[in-house]
């Protein structure tokens, strides 16, 4: 798979023991299809990994939006929000075409 796009997140409550990793991960497959790969759990563990495919990127898109909007009332469920851990684009790929904005502002805003 070739990783276009990866963009971790954390989330750390030391009073809950709550220390969380969420990372989405998207790419092309050799059959040219785009990929979302989803990875979270209790950091510095293996924790679960999700795959999702589909030739048509908005598809991807609809992904990833729903994860990242589920992630944003992790302070109601979890205690702490997530804050960015980690953002790494290949070169000429128009990351916020993938990102929704009006999400991804939220994530700065809790912060």
């Amino acid at each position: 798979m070739n990783n276009l796009l990866t963009v971790a997140f954390e989330a750390h409550n030391s009073e809950k023991n709550h220390h969380r990793r969420y990372q989405v991960t998207v790419g092309r497959d050799l059959l040219d299809d785009w990929t979302v790969t989803i990875n979270y759990g209790r950091s510095g563990k293996g924790g679960r990994e999700l795959r999702y495919a589909a030739s048509e990127a908005d598809a991807i898109r609809a992904i990833i939006r729903d994860r990242l909007r589920r992630r944003l009332s992790a302070p109601k469920r979890i205690g702490c929000s997530y804050r960015l851990a980690a953002f790494n684009a290949a070169p000429g790929l128009d990351a916020s075409s993938w990102l929704p904005e009006d999400v991804m502002a939220r994530f700065f805003q809790a912060a």
